[in-house]
């Protein structure tokens, strides 16, 4: 596809045969990835390896936002921003960083989102900020729930050696927001739209 450079589309494949080797990786519900268009993916956070491991779900190339202190090394900063990481200040809001994701979405691109906002310490999901929510209402894209399995295990908080574990990923059906008409509530719609995120995603992560 257009969207993939070459260079970007061989690193993929490479980490494909890597996840699969390594952690068996096992994929359901990638029909729920649309193959053009903007669309956010909500997941939850366990490892850094979650990145990698969604940049598996589709033949695109992923966006989604780092916290601005693994930009801090100019090389590795350099290397995930080609890669489509762009920095965030999580400490408060942080308008440059929301007015690209919106920019991104309105070109037609995928965004990753995580919107308990950091790694999770347990395996449960954790409370979700409406953050996702509004992006995706704004941007009048579909929000597509993500779980994601294992990488806590291959690779746990605080350690930097990976281990042998295996990795499922869950991925939703698209919640679409209801139109939005000149004098509608949008708050109102967001808090629907993230209320609908949070009930989809504890769905996938009870599932057996």
């Amino acid at each position: 596809m257009k969207e993939i450079p070459l260079w970007y589309y061989l690193l993929r494949e490479l980490a494909i045969i890597i996840f699969k080797g390594l952690f068996d990786i096992k994929i359901e519900g990638r029909e729920n990835i649309p193959l053009k268009g903007g669309a956010v993916l909500a997941s939850n956070h366990l490892s850094y390896l979650d990145p990698i491991v969604i940049g598996l779900l589709a033949p695109r190339k992923i966006n989604f936002m780092a916290k601005r202190e693994l930009f801090e090394n100019f090389l590795f900063g350099y290397f995930i921003s080609k890669l489509g990481a762009f920095p965030v200040r999580r400490e408060r809001l942080d308008r440059k960083t929301y007015r690209k994701a919106l920019g991104l979405l309105k070109e037609g691109k995928i965004l990753v989102l995580f919107p308990e906002g950091t790694r999770s310490r347990k395996r449960n999901l954790g409370s979700l900020r409406e953050g996702t929510a509004r992006i995706a209402v704004r941007t009048k894209v579909p929000l597509i729930p993500v779980i994601i399995r294992g990488t806590d295990k291959a690779l746990p908080r605080g350690k930097k050696l990976i281990r042998l574990a295996k990795i499922k990923v869950r991925i939703g059906k698209p919640l679409e927001s209801e139109p939005l008409y000149e004098g509608r509530d949008i708050k109102r719609e967001v808090q629907r739209v993230h209320q609908k995120l949070e009930k989809s995603m504890k769905t996938l992560v009870e599932r057996p």
